[in-house]
């Protein structure tokens, strides 16, 4: 399972504890955690249909990054934790590196 499906998954489950909220406070987290959802998505879509190292690897980098922020809204907002997968202990360090590297200069 992608990371983005994971997070998907955890978005849904977060989606269904904190449902019919009125704290601007969990309305706002929920919210942040769809918009980063959506926007790994995206980054995804456009890797399928555009491929390239560097846009692969920016797409894995959002999805590490809005799983990494849903199991933590997960928390945070439910007092519930769901075991992440070991790929997300990969360092994003490195990912990172490679797309500064490329749009900074021009390195694949």
């Amino acid at each position: 399972m992608t990371a983005l499906n994971q997070a998907r998954q955890l978005l849904d489950s977060t989606r269904r504890a904190v449902a019919k909220s009125d704290d601007p406070y969990v309305i706002s987290r929920f919210g942040d955690l769809q918009i980063r959802v959506d926007v790994a998505a995206a980054l995804l879509e456009r890797a399928e249909t555009h491929p390239s190292p560097v846009a692969i690897t920016e797409a894995q980098i959002a999805a590490a990054e809005a799983l990494l922020f849903a199991s933590a809204t997960e928390f945070e907002l439910t007092g519930q934790r769901t075991a992440l997968p070991p790929s997300v202990d990969d360092p994003l360090r490195h990912k990172y590196q490679v797309v500064g590297n490329y749009h900074l200069n021009g390195v694949l």
